[in-house]
């Protein structure tokens, strides 16, 4: 395991795959975090727009995916995570909230088609709609439990992400931001699933918006950790930049402690794979040194596995 990755997101569409994995091959990358929330927009989501690409049928819809998933076997990439369809649940839209879980699940579908395993779910960062954390909690909880079935049907791992909230301009606490209430969450699904169906995405920039310690994070979350979300910001916005590129005090002061980052993962004996989820990268970088962007990802993440493998 601990393969170096990065998400489709920026690099290439279904109908690029072809080369997208192709160039990330070329650039030493092993496996892939694929980006199957275009599919069905936040934007068309929280309109009411239940109509577009999932009313087609499973066959259907993996026959669309056909080219991925044979361009992943042809290039060694692993598909090793996927990001579903968010908002899962919008204030007065319950038509399209069922249709945001009916979509969902054909993720799964399409997912076990292709190979992959992991797929973030956000959880409903309803606290400032509801009024109330144990409003949010019972809502997310309905939604999950509605996701169990097909989870079970097509061997997928749900994992949740810790979010952030925006409010007139001051960044607040989400769901799972708190290790506690990840672990509450997890474990509450799991025992009631009955089985072991879901995990964690650690988003490392949303932490750093809300001033987690990054060692004592990872260790708070020890075995629930399945996928990872690698990405930088500047600790005010979600900029989705390269590891290293924020510091303080004249360089001298990383603005998060990617040092402990590494050492939290060693300590839990992560298992996982490193996926960086930095596609503003590829538009704020001019196209021609892009190449060479893809390699400093990737040499970003051969030095993580290696501080996580050592002694």
């Amino acid at each position: 395991m601990l393969k170096v990755g990065v998400q489709s997101g920026g690099l290439f569409s279904v109908e690029t795959c072809e080369n997208g994995l192709r160039t990330m091959a070329e650039h030493g990358f092993k496996c892939c975090d694929f980006n199957i929330d275009p599919f069905l927009p936040g934007d068309q989501i929280r309109k009411g727009e239940p109509v577009g690409f999932f009313d087609q049928s499973v066959e259907q819809l993996c026959e669309y995916f056909t080219p991925l998933r044979d361009a992943a076997k042809k290039y060694d990439i692993e598909i090793t995570q996927m990001h579903g369809p968010f908002p899962m649940w919008v204030q007065d839209r319950d038509e399209m909230n069922k249709y945001t879980i009916m979509a969902t699940e054909k993720c799964f579908a399409v997912m076990q088609y292709v190979g992959c395993k992991n797929i973030v779910v956000h959880p409903t960062n309803a606290q400032y709609v509801l009024g109330s954390k144990q409003a949010e909690r019972e809502l997310n909880l309905d939604i999950y439990r509605k996701l169990i079935p097909a989870a079970k049907k097509y061997g997928i791992k749900i994992c949740l992400e810790n979010l952030f909230a925006t409010i007139k301009g001051r960044i607040l606490e989400g769901p799972c931001s708190d290790v506690a209430e990840i672990a509450w969450y997890i474990d509450t699904l799991n025992a009631e699933a009955g089985e072991d169906i879901f995990g964690f995405c650690l988003d490392v920039g949303h932490a750093n918006l809300y001033g987690r310690n990054m060692y004592e994070y990872i260790k708070g979350i020890g075995h629930r950790l399945t996928v990872l979300h690698i990405h930088d910001n500047d600790g005010l916005s979600d900029l989705h930049m390269l590891p290293y590129s924020y510091t303080r005090n004249g360089g001298r002061d990383l603005n998060i402690d990617w040092p402990g980052f590494i050492k939290g993962l060693r300590e839990i004996g992560y298992k996982g794979n490193l996926c960086f989820e930095t596609f503003r990268c590829m538009s704020a970088y001019p196209s021609d040194v892009h190449p060479q962007l893809l390699d400093l990802i990737r040499a970003i993440g051969e030095h993580f596995v290696a501080g996580i493998k050592a002694e």
